[in-house]
């Protein structure tokens, strides 16, 4: 989960009252915006092929994935490709292990990514399944 803006304006005045360089960075550029994506399979998905990577590469990465595979990367389609046809659209070998291990457990049921429990540690007990 991400911060509100009234959370990340409220850090960022807590800092900047401490310290004349960020005000006067803020003072220039303004707060900036909160980045809340929409849980679930794709925004993870997205979040692995991003990985170590520059946000111009990992768009390039899965556009070209969506190319081959179809709008959002159905975790079924990922699981059927070929090694040499994910790795021909950007992803690693290690990153294709991280990626197949979240189709399958989300393909067999096994991850519901839209219904996580509310408890952090069970929360995290699922999450920590998938590898990578």
């Amino acid at each position: 989960m991400g911060l509100s803006a009234e959370a990340i304006r409220d850090g960022l005045d807590a800092i900047a009252a401490r310290e004349p360089g960020i005000a006067r960075a803020l003072a220039l550029a303004g707060y900036p915006e909160p980045r809340i994506r929409p849980t679930g399979y794709t925004t993870l998905l997205r979040t692995i092929v991003g990985q170590q990577v520059s946000v111009a590469a990992a768009s390039s990465i899965w556009n070209k994935l969506e190319a081959l595979l179809g709008k959002d990367l159905p975790p079924e389609r990922i699981l059927a490709a070929e090694y040499d046809e994910l790795r021909g659209a950007g992803l690693s070998r290690q990153k294709q292990g991280y990626v197949r291990s979240l189709c399958e457990l989300v393909a067999d049921g096994a991850l519901a990514l839209d219904s996580l429990p509310s408890d952090d540690e069970e929360a995290i007990a699922l999450l920590t399944r998938i590898k990578g």
